[in-house]
């Protein structure tokens, strides 16, 4: 019976590793597109683009396992039962608990690790992809400085950058200051080069000249100085990294739970914050259910040697709802303390499961005693 069990699990586990990473880098592609404007605007490399998206695959990869376990039990099962191997199994006398134990095996194995990556893993990828994604929109290069436009960095600033060289230097720059109230300043420059210093934004020039207008009377001369070098400070004009804001999906358990700099007289933040952390820690509850809902559809007729199809629409019918209640419930009670409410269907579909194997357990062990005298 071990080998059996090992030959059963080996097989979902095979299947299931086929299926969650097709379906995850499918839905990762999906993904990454909507990025893809972004990387180009900021002038991003591809590096950086993969280094940024491949940051969602653990957080799509938890969604999308349950799922993939679903379909890879579907299909074992379809298998052992077109040549069969169920059929075997049931005549042999094995108890159905004996025949759920390597479902239920691979089931906890993939729980555990939806565990792992909801709980440790996710929470810091997505975090990690949120401060490059606010690092990359807030670049003040990129974003203030692109070749052959006009930037508007704010209404009084315009920006003109012809080109750009293979050391990031800025070449044909003009810069327009309508800041002052009196004069407008226009500066252009055949080179120049930005850095940062002590927190100050700072634009070295070189090889330029500065316009200076009065801006009542512009159809009068201007005052025009010629310089080989010089600089100007632009940190009240563009601005460096924002101040990088987490979704309470991108929060880790601990956060969730023990929320950081938030009041505890807000309580309504605080319990939206403990129901997103419960609500984390009762999804992977549904990798078991969905596979305990195949296994009641899917073993019930095994006197065929094909798998009625209208027991895999079953099967996908009733663990589609089964998600939908939960995630109906999981956001209308979001706003009151009702956590335990959140692992109700999960739990209750598995208990129910294990209720009817060990009930078919009883009532054979009665036949077989009764059969005794």
């Amino acid at each position: 019976m071990r080998n059996i069990n090992r030959y059963i699990f080996q097989n979902i586990l095979v299947i299931f590793i086929v299926i969650v990473t097709i379906m995850t880098s499918l839905a990762w592609i999906t993904q990454t597109l909507r990025y893809i404007p972004l990387i180009i605007e900021k002038d991003r490399s591809i590096f950086d683009f993969l280094s940024l998206t491949s940051l969602l695959y653990p957080w799509l990869l938890s969604l999308m396992a349950p799922s993939s376990l679903l379909i890879a039990s579907v299909i074992v099962m379809d298998k052992m039962i077109r040549d069969s191997e169920l059929v075997i199994l049931n005549s042999s006398g094995i108890s159905p608990y004996q025949k759920t134990l390597p479902f239920l095996k691979i089931s906890i194995l993939v729980t555990l690790l939806i565990y792992l990556f909801s709980i440790y893993i996710t929470p810091w990828s997505m975090q990690n992809f949120r401060e490059k994604i606010t690092t990359i929109k807030s670049d003040i290069i990129s974003g203030s400085f692109q070749e052959n436009e006009f930037i508007h960095p704010d209404e009084d600033f315009t920006i003109f950058v012809a080109d750009r060289n293979e050391n990031g230097d800025f070449i044909g720059v003009i810069i327009n200051d309508a800041s002052d109230r009196k004069n407008m300043v226009t500066y252009s420059a055949k080179k120049a080069k930005l850095y940062s210093l002590y927190n100050q934004i700072l634009l070295e020039m070189t090889d330029g000249k500065i316009f200076n207008a009065n801006k009542d009377l512009l159809g009068e001369d201007m005052e025009i100085i010629s310089f080989e070098s010089y600089t100007i400070n632009l940190s009240n004009v563009v601005t460096t990294a924002q101040k990088v804001y987490f979704k309470p999906s991108e929060k880790s358990i601990g956060e969730l739970l023990n929320p950081i700099n938030v009041p505890a007289e807000e309580i309504h933040r605080n319990i939206q914050y403990r129901n997103e952390a419960h609500i984390r820690l009762s999804n992977p509850l549904y990798t078991i259910s969905f596979v305990f809902i195949a296994l009641f559809f899917l073993q019930k007729d095994l006197n065929f040697r094909l798998l009625k199809s209208r027991y895999i629409v079953y099967v996908a019918g009733s663990c589609l709802l089964l998600k939908i209640l939960g995630i109906s419930i999981s956001s209308k009670i979001k706003n009151y303390e009702l956590y335990l409410i959140h692992y109700a269907i999960p739990i209750s579909v598995i208990l129910l499961y294990l209720l009817y194997i060990f009930s078919i357990m009883h009532r054979e062990r009665k036949i077989k005693n009764a059969n005794l005298y």
